[in-house]
């Protein structure tokens, strides 16, 4: 997940990994993928419209020239994409990249349509539009993606690499570390898309050269929150947890905060550390190695979680640095 102007992007993956994997992915197929059916069946209506995902994966697929309607989404593509101008050699250029076409049977089997997606999004887009009134919502796109970011957003387009969602036993995801092959299940699309808009809208901004290592953890807590809200998703599933994982967190949350505290990690302006607190890893190293990754966003939602409890806050407004840089924004949670 990677959001607009500060994309530092897409390094293309090595091709030549995925290209071992091809015969499995036959087999993949056939053998049928798993969780199939809770992307394709039917959801309940809501009273939100939905929001169209253009398959601009079909259009790369249906040959060039490109239709009118995906042009202008192709252009912003491959501006930061490393493919330059959109013309024809480039374009024969991207659908010539296997690691685009490799994905492309699995991508049509599981997401053969988007209908159930597309009325998720239209939740999440009026949830965003009660919430934050001055935020725009973009015009969301389908992709195949060479690049490793799942979803990312360009000018006024957000794209979705269906790629990314295959389920954690896809074949091609076999070079992945365990921890992040997890995380590459249909499930995560709508919390995916929600914060990576959180990060378009409301990027980590200390107005500070040194900032802390809470004003991080309050932040990373801040847009679990907002994920949870505008996505209608648990705790657990907005921090990306499995069963295990989320129990140890809740039996350990005291002591592991205690940890926190007691080896005065709090205010330290160590960036690295603030890092190894809420990145993704097998474990949350700075702790010890029982504990699972990302644990300063666990401790992060725990303490906007107890501020909530005491008084009403909009979610603007702890978005904002005035919020998680405030010395004293810890004492008015009250979180023990």
């Amino acid at each position: 997940m990677y959001s607009d102007s500060k994309f530092n992007f897409m390094k293309k993956q090595q091709v030549s990994t995925y290209i071992i994997y091809m015969p499995l992915l036959c087999l993949f197929i056939l053998a049928g993928l798993a969780g199939a059916s809770v992307l394709t069946g039917c959801s309940s209506a809501g009273s939100d419209p939905s929001v169209k995902v253009g398959r601009l994966d079909h259009a790369f697929r249906d040959g060039w020239p490109l239709a009118d309607g995906f042009i202008a989404p192709a252009k912003a593509l491959f501006k930061v994409s490393g493919y330059g101008s959109l013309n024809d050699s480039t374009y024969t250029a991207y659908m010539s990249n296997p690691s685009v076409r490799i994905h492309e049977t699995a991508v049509d089997s599981l997401w053969e349509n988007t209908d159930r997606l597309e009325s998720q999004l239209g939740t999440v887009k009026a949830h965003y539009a009660r919430l934050f009134h001055d935020k725009s919502f973009p015009s969301v796109y389908a992709v195949i993606s060479p690049f490793r970011q799942s979803v990312f957003t360009v000018d006024t387009f957000l794209y979705v690499g269906l790629n990314h969602y295959l389920g954690e036993n896809y074949p091609p995801y076999g070079y992945f570390p365990d921890y992040l092959r997890v995380r590459k299940i249909p499930a995560r699309v709508i919390p995916d898309i929600v914060e990576t808009l959180l990060h378009r809208d409301f990027p980590y901004a200390p107005e500070g050269d040194y900032p802390t290592v809470l004003s991080r953890i309050l932040y990373e807590g801040v847009l679990v929150e907002a994920v949870m809200q505008i996505g209608g998703v648990s705790e657990q599933t907005a921090l990306g947890y499995d069963d295990r994982q989320m129990e140890w967190l809740n039996k350990n949350e005291h002591k592991l905060w205690g940890e926190i505290v007691g080896r005065k990690y709090l205010f330290s302006s160590d960036r690295q550390l603030a890092s190894s607190l809420i990145s993704p890893a097998p474990f949350t190293s700075v702790v010890g190695p029982e504990v699972p990754g990302m644990a300063g966003r666990f401790i992060g939602h725990r303490i906007i979680a107890s501020l909530l409890d005491n008084r009403a806050v909009a979610l603007s407004e702890l978005l904002s640095p005035s919020f998680y840089e405030s010395p004293t924004a810890l004492a008015e949670s009250k979180y023990k």
